[in-house]
């Protein structure tokens, strides 16, 4: 497995575990209804601004870092979705806006409200999302205007940026959105991480009266991705099953479940991040670095071929470690120090002055 290919898949991992902590507080919201748990899911998600924002940012600038010679080709058959995935974020990040200015002024209900408006935002931007990435893994909605041969042959000798500059207008791949969106692998891939999300927010908040809710969605995630994979990336499935550390890491998510709903896990959260986000990793190494499987047959193409000059690359690398840590990992540091320990606190002594 190449290093910078999964190295990729670090800031992708990050930004969907930081998404799944936002999405799954809004979706499980509405059936929350203890009100401990409501508080805690509202403190979370004033805190997760900066880092979802950044985490964006951080993982476009990746892209290019990484996978610049392709990155206007691709952009073509991807533009549409991005596009969509942006507007659709906008009113997300609207309506959960909306609900903190409300909560800030003491108007509970209607912050409530704002929030279970924002979760429908959400999912689709969740759908948009992993529509995306199936299509990136599978080919599928992805066409080739130029024959595979010749594409081949580009890309084997990093001529990409040369024959691109020679012939601007020369469109290498276009999209077919309606086989990008309405294929069954996009479809069971995407219900089996929103199975994945749910026992992700009962596990993170700890919430004991969604036990056996949480225990039944890590199952049917479990089944779901292992299906959609098997089918349609059998490279990920022979890669994942036939690995004994996959199989101790599905029980480590029901071991986690349990600890975190029943005997008060200490540090639950970030026990429950690392895995998911350690979960996004073995993804990136179960592919053995191939995209475009079903459309390139028979295993796809290389995500190596799609690499930066090797000089570049270890500049960029670099830059990128750099800001990962000193950007990243400082938004989120002081997101969680200012944003929401410092709400917490506040919370437990309007608590303490009430009693």
């Amino acid at each position: 497995m190449n290093p910078y290919i999964l190295f990729f898949f670090i800031p992708l991992s990050w930004f969907v575990t930081m998404f799944m902590i936002e999405a799954g507080s809004l979706v499980m919201l509405p059936i929350c209804k203890y009100e401990n748990y409501r508080e805690k899911m509202m403190l979370v998600l004033g805190s997760l601004w900066a880092i979802i924002a950044t985490s964006l940012v951080y993982l476009v600038v990746s892209l290019d870092a990484l996978f610049a010679p392709v990155m206007f080709v691709t952009g073509e058959a991807l533009f549409g979705l991005l596009m969509t995935l942006i507007i659709i974020l906008a009113f997300h990040h609207y309506f959960i806006g909306s609900a903190e200015g409300a909560e800030s002024l003491g108007r509970h209900m209607s912050s409530k409200t704002f929030l279970i408006l924002a979760a429908p935002f959400a999912l689709i931007t969740a759908f948009i999302g992993t529509t995306i990435f199936t299509s990136v893994f599978s080919g599928y909605g992805i066409g080739l205007k130029l024959p595979l041969s010749t594409v081949a042959t580009v890309l084997e000798k990093n001529e990409l940026s040369e024959v691109m500059h020679e012939m601007p207008n020369l469109q290498v791949f276009y999209p077919d959105f309606m086989t990008m969106i309405f294929n069954a692998f996009n479809w069971v891939f995407f219900i089996g991480i929103v199975m994945y999300v749910v026992y992700f927010t009962v596990a993170f908040y700890g919430i004991k009266e969604r036990f056996l809710i949480g225990a039944l969605a890590l199952t049917l995630a479990n089944i779901l991705l292992l299906v959609s994979t098997d089918i349609w990336l059998p490279t990920v499935f022979n890669s994942a099953v036939g690995n004994a550390g996959f199989w101790i890491y599905l029980v480590i998510l029901y071991v986690i479940l349990y600890l975190s709903t029943h005997k008060n896990l200490p540090w639950r959260q970030a026990w429950v991040f690392f895995f998911t986000f350690l979960g996004g990793m073995m993804f990136g190494v179960f592919t053995q670095g191939n995209i475009l499987v079903d459309a390139v047959p028979p295993s796809g193409i290389p995500a190596t071929l799609l690499l930066n000059n090797p000089t570049t690359l270890a500049a960029n690398a670099v830059v990128l470690g750099m800001a990962g840590v000193l950007v990243l990992g400082g938004v989120t540091a002081v997101s969680y120090k200012v944003l929401y320990k410092t709400a917490v606190e506040k919370a437990e002594a309007r608590k303490a002055s009430v009693k």
